[in-house]
């Protein structure tokens, strides 16, 4: 969730009762991944983070992950003078050094590119400080310090967005750098850093069949957008994914997630509303002042007409009004 949705959710009205949140989930297969809660619980093990995190980033061969540790829900505060504080859905970072933050939004809110830098700032400032620890640059000798002052390890930023990304019209997996301009839209075109990355999957432009899915990445994006609405899933036939679909299976979850799950849930659901009625409101002012608008210009016009002592039944049949409307300007 975003920095204002923690906040919110925090406030919200939670239950407890664990009988009624079960009732809620009743006939439904899996819980809905989609969602915080199982969205977490879907990747809270090692083998199968390390599974997702090599297939979205496309790691194989030497590159691969191997071996990482993660948190779920991770939080960060930064002082700016004031405490400002993020929570990653789940941070992790490998044995390479590599540190990756990933992310679900499930709500469509403004800004959401600037979200997206703000936890990317948080997670590349929690990079620097651990590997100066790891380096221990406070009692490294003045020629070294030099050296190692700026040096950063490699950062990915993981957004899996329920919602349209509007600078991704074709695909449903992007990646975005830091890119010099002279060097854009050239076939050579690479970024001038590799070692911050933003990884953005947008679930409703990915549409592959359960015939059509040919690699991990696919099956994990299969199992994010369709395991909370359908009966059943493909046979993966592999531990690793039927461990984690385990993890998110009504009948075998704990009360504890499903009242989490339950919680949230409610939580989007109202709070979406609220953000329908608030935009639905937000057009109809918007409406009506762009018809003020129009209304009032219209009227200058006419006035300016009149002044110039052109006729109300030719001002009236140029705006296709009726000449009473014209009379009433000039009587104004």
């Amino acid at each position: 969730m975003s920095i204002e949705d923690e906040y919110l959710f925090e406030e919200y009205e939670h239950r407890n009762d664990a009988e009624s949140a079960r009732k809620k989930f009743e006939g439904q297969k899996y819980l809905d991944p989609k969602c915080d809660p199982a969205f977490r619980a879907l990747f809270d093990s090692e083998d199968a983070l390390v599974s997702f995190l090599n297939a979205i980033l496309h790691l194989d061969g030497e590159n691969a992950i191997q071996s990482l540790t993660y948190t779920v829900q991770q939080e960060e505060i930064l002082r700016l003078p004031e405490p400002y504080r993020v929570k990653f859905d789940i941070g992790a970072r490998t044995k390479a050094g590599k540190r990756i933050d990933v992310e679900m939004q499930q709500l469509k809110l403004n800004d959401y590119v600037d979200r997206m830098m703000v936890y990317n700032a948080f997670l590349l400032l929690r990079a620097k400080n651990d590997y100066n620890k790891e380096i221990d640059f406070r009692n490294l000798p003045d020629a070294q310090k030099k050296k190692y002052r700026y040096k950063l390890p490699e950062i990915y930023s993981i957004w899996i967005m329920d919602y349209p990304v509007q600078f991704m019209e074709n695909v449903y997996r992007d990646e975005v750098g830091l890119y010099s301009q002279s060097s854009t839209g050239k076939e050579d075109c690479v970024p001038i850093s590799a070692k911050n990355k933003y990884i953005i999957v947008d679930l409703t432009k990915f549409d592959k069949p359960k015939d059509k899915l040919e690699t991990d990445e696919d099956r994990w994006l299969y199992i994010l957008k369709n395991a909370g609405s359908s009966i059943s899933l493909p046979e993966f036939d592999n531990p690793t994914f039927e461990d984690a679909l385990r993890r998110i299976e009504c009948d075998l979850a704990s009360d504890e997630l499903l009242i989490k799950q339950a919680n949230m849930k409610d939580f989007l659901y109202a709070y979406s509303d609220a953000i329908d009625e608030s935009y639905e409101k937000g057009v109809e002012i918007g409406i009506e002042k762009e018809r003020t608008d129009s209304e009032k210009k219209k009227d200058d016009a006419i006035k300016a007409l009149l002044v110039q002592k052109v006729a109300p039944d030719v001002i009236a049949k140029a705006y296709g009004i009726p000449v009473e409307e014209v009379l009433r300007i000039k009587e104004k």
